[in-house]
């Protein structure tokens, strides 16, 4: 049985091709296979990860690592297991990895610090870590809790834990800035107990995601949804 409580939110996001193909891309110029994929969810990003095979995907969620299997049963040089990042690694991990990946994963962790030691321990020497998280904590909202999160981060928030836990910040940026908007004024507007997003938020916003998408890979933009870096092991 599947425990993660915003299933449904996972389940409505997965109709959002562009904006999870405008994700993916941003990561996978950086991995180096084997590459191992933290808090996959329901695997809708993980289907762009495949070319980077051999890829170790993982859930804290017994019930989404089943759910895992089956979709991914017929892939070759895919592992798919229970992973708990914030319990110690086994030794057959550690210095492993030269690529550790997670999107919106370290929000949910109430140890996000001992998170990243213990991928600190199972990447290998100038191994890269890549984060996307929830960004600005003016912008937590009733749905930030009821999706579990613990915190959404700051940009130099960001970066000092990951420098504190042994990495050295290569690029960090602002991701989205039309779904911070979106996101903060929504849960304002919305009296309803009922926050959840609906397919159609999400289909109106996809459609213009390919503008988005322009629009950021030319202007470096002040604020956004996520934050993204890319830290690598010292």
């Amino acid at each position: 049985m599947i425990k993660y409580q915003g299933i449904s939110t996972l389940e409505v996001l997965k109709e959002a091709k562009n904006y999870n193909k405008w994700i993916a891309d941003e990561l996978l110029i950086h991995i180096t296979s084997p590459a191992l994929e933290i808090g996959a969810g329901t695997g809708n990003l993980t289907r762009f990860f495949l070319k980077k095979k051999p890829i170790y995907i993982t859930d804290i969620d017994s019930g989404l690592v089943k759910d895992l299997k089956r979709k991914f049963s017929g892939e070759k040089y895919v592992t798919v297991r229970v992973f708990d990042v914030t319990k110690k690694p086994p030794k057959a991990l550690r210095s492993f990895f030269p690529t550790v990946f997670g999107i919106n994963v370290l929000e949910h962790l109430e140890e996000d610090d001992t998170a990243l030691k213990n991928i600190h321990s199972i990447l290998k020497k100038n191994g890269k870590l890549l984060v996307l998280v929830p960004a600005k904590r003016r912008a937590y909202t009733r749905l930030d809790k009821e999706l579990g999160h613990f915190r959404r981060y700051e940009k130099k928030e960001l970066s000092e834990k990951l420098t504190k836990n042994g990495f050295r910040v290569e690029r960090i940026y602002f991701f989205n800035i039309v779904g911070l908007i979106s996101w903060y004024f929504r849960d304002k507007a919305t009296h309803s107990k009922d926050i959840n997003l609906k397919s159609h938020h999400i289909a109106i916003f996809d459609s213009i995601v390919p503008i988005l998408r322009f629009v950021e890979s030319k202007i470096k933009i002040p604020v956004g949804i996520s934050l993204i870096a890319i830290a690598r092991k010292l």
